[in-house]
């Protein structure tokens, strides 16, 4: 309520209003400017759900993240392995656990053949999957992530 116009309140906003304003706060804070670094998604969506409410409407940030990720496809992931991985799609009944495409070994090496791995599953042959920790900077790691978002590099 305290755009324009003045004095309205959340509950006379429209749904596309609502929705619209948490992608705004989301591509603010995703996006790198002159003055402040780009933040991590986790991070936003902590922000997001962060209020009381008041601000923003609850199920609407729950199911945005359900419908975007924690991690979006293409982002660079540091995970409990110390392998790097790409993200390459998000699994909605638990955004923190997508699919990944893990491009490096624990040493930081490239691999010479990337693996995909489901996170979400319980467990698989070499017992449970790896976590995620961390966001990772592209830029920080020397990694353009997107090559490996092609299907013909797996």
């Amino acid at each position: 309520g305290t755009g324009y116009p003045g004095g309205v309140s959340r509950p006379s906003l429209n749904l596309a209003t609502q929705l619209c304003s948490i992608a705004d706060v989301y591509d603010a804070m995703r996006s790198q400017r002159a003055y402040q670094r780009a933040f991590p998604t986790d991070r936003i969506l902590g922000v997001l759900g962060q209020n009381d409410g008041s601000r923003f409407d609850q199920r609407l940030v729950r199911r945005f993240s359900q419908l975007l990720g924690i991690y979006p496809a293409g982002n660079l992931v540091r995970l409990d392995s110390g392998e790097l991985a790409v993200v390459l799609r998000v699994h909605a009944p638990d955004p923190s656990k997508p699919t990944v495409r893990i491009i490096t070994g624990p040493d930081g090496a490239k691999r010479a053949a990337a693996r995909d791995v489901p996170l979400w599953v319980d467990s698989g042959a070499d017992g449970p999957p790896p976590r995620i920790v961390t966001p990772v900077d592209p830029a920080e790691a020397g990694i353009d992530p997107l090559p490996y978002l092609d299907d013909a590099v797996a």
